[in-house]
């Protein structure tokens, strides 16, 4: 039985990286379904990718962030995602797409999400007139490219910390104190 088990495992170990598997899981994981968008709309759809992936959720009309899927309100439901809480979660640029029609968003609060990559800052000017506070804390795959796309958002607060990935980090950050005037930008390597 053991040399049974040693034979199928060995089936299942990646050519390249073992990361590979779980590329593909947060792949899927992430992936926009515009059938249901157009069905359900931008808000449930993002609720339920951010939900699916480990964040948190808060709508306009709830007191409280929601943070498990089984509780999301019926399908019938109209509600509107107002902020994404993403502590350690699975999200990643494959899923921003969803925030394209959240009108309402005014908070993204992206801590230690191994995912997020450049590519994901580029969706939130989509947000640009509804986002407000944006914090980058722990992401640490984000580079000097992907911090720049920020200086098009009208944020009152950005809030970015250990990115190590940054190479002009006094530079960037004097680019984008510079072009968000009326934001509080606290910056801190």
């Amino acid at each position: 039985m053991f040399s049974q088990l040693k034979i199928s495992s060995s089936l299942f170990k990646p050519v390249h990286s073992g990361r590979q598997f779980f590329w593909w899981v947060n792949m899927m994981f992430n992936r926009v379904d515009g059938e249901r968008i157009k069905a359900l709309g931008h808000d449930r759809c993002t609720a339920e990718w951010l939900l699916r992936n480990g964040s948190c959720v808060k709508f306009t009309s709830a007191p409280n962030p929601l943070c498990d899927y089984n509780l999301l309100p019926p399908e019938n439901s109209k509600f509107f995602v107002q902020e994404i809480i993403a502590d350690d979660a699975g999200i990643s640029h494959i899923g921003f797409s969803h925030i394209k029609g959240c009108t309402k968003l005014e908070k993204i609060v992206l801590k230690n999400c191994g995912y997020i990559e450049d590519e994901a800052l580029e969706y939130l000017k989509y947000r640009k007139d509804s986002l407000k506070h944006l914090e980058l804390i722990d992401c640490k795959n984000l580079t000097d490219s992907g911090l720049r796309c920020l200086k098009d958002l009208n944020l009152k607060t950005l809030v970015i910390t250990n990115v190590p990935y940054v190479k002009d980090f006094e530079g960037i950050k004097a680019e984008l104190k510079a072009a968000l005037k009326d934001c509080d930008v606290k910056m801190e390597q």
